[in-house]
């Protein structure tokens, strides 16, 4: 198949990495790859613009980084114990928490005060919390184990991986591990993070995660089309039709299929108002007879 990708960050490199043997081209708006993942040199150092790391709890960008050579070059940060500014000075993290999620009240000793710990057990004993949607961490946390968890634990850690704030981040996509949880956070952690579950929770590649990136669009095989802008996506008889480029030098790419890996979320908006129509109605109808 000929496979188009739009957006040539970590999320299209991937895509195009797992497409390895098929003709895949991927359009990049930019001069290089990467998105969010970029080293640059400073000072004579490699320091990272963006993302510096990843979850190690989290098997998939680890995998990725072995499957393309890289996972003698996997380092974990270990220079100092993390500790949280609370109650008038640093206290260490408590150990074995999820993403900010305690798994155990006795950790929460020193960090919260009385009355907050008092709150924060009850997410022992109230009934479960529905998740029929997704929803935003901090209404969860906030729910189930109080403000206090959710001000001094959750949103320095989740907020620092994720770069957002907590209200605004998705239950899902952060916490898959314990967003399913029918009842007690604190026990869903446990169970995702078993007490021999004692190594680093980040880790990074030596030099910089940008090359991460650069080792992905390598392996991947994809034929890269950097600096050129998707001005226009169609359905066509036979697949799909890209354009892209700018007015001047607008070209055309046939597709037997295609992937908008682009962020934000929204495409662009040269591409939004192009979005290919709705499927055929014979499809359409297949779908009223339960097909």
């Amino acid at each position: 198949m000929r496979i188009v990708i739009i957006g040539g960050g970590i999320a299209g490199l991937a895509a195009a990495h797992a497409l390895h043997g098929h003709d895949v081209t991927l359009i990049e708006s930019s001069k290089t790859v990467g998105g969010k993942l970029r080293t640059s040199d400073v000072g004579g150092l490699p320091v990272d613009e963006g993302a510096e790391s990843c979850l190690a709890r989290v098997p998939e960008a680890l995998g990725l980084a072995r499957a393309v050579g890289l996972g003698d070059d996997l380092v974990n940060p270990a220079a100092s114990q993390a500790s949280i500014w609370a109650r008038g000075r640093l206290r260490p993290l408590p150990p074995r928490t999820m993403l900010g999620v305690p798994s155990s009240l006795a950790s929460l000793r020193g960090l919260l005060a009385p009355l907050e710990r008092a709150r924060a057990a009850l997410d022992l004993v109230l009934p479960p919390t529905e998740m029929v949607d997704d929803v935003a961490v901090a209404s969860v946390v906030g729910r189930r184990l109080g403000p206090a968890v959710v001000d001094r634990l959750v949103e320095p850690l989740l907020g620092g991986v994720y770069a957002g704030r907590a209200e605004h981040l998705s239950m899902r996509a952060t916490m898959p591990q314990i967003a399913l949880a029918d009842g007690s956070l604190m026990r869903a952690a446990q169970r995702a993070m078993p007490a021999e579950s004692t190594g680093p929770v980040f880790a990074t590649v030596a030099g910089g995660l940008g090359r991460l990136a650069d080792a992905v669009s390598s392996a991947s095989g994809a034929d890269l089309m950097l600096g050129r802008t998707v001005r226009e996506l169609r359905r066509t008889p036979h697949g799909f039709a890209v354009v892209h480029g700018p007015t001047t030098d607008a070209r055309e790419l046939a597709a037997d299929a295609v992937i908008v890996a682009v962020a934000p979320a929204p495409p662009p908006p040269g591409l939004a108002h192009r979005r290919p129509p709705p499927a055929p109605a014979t499809a359409n109808r297949s779908k009223g007879r339960g097909g």
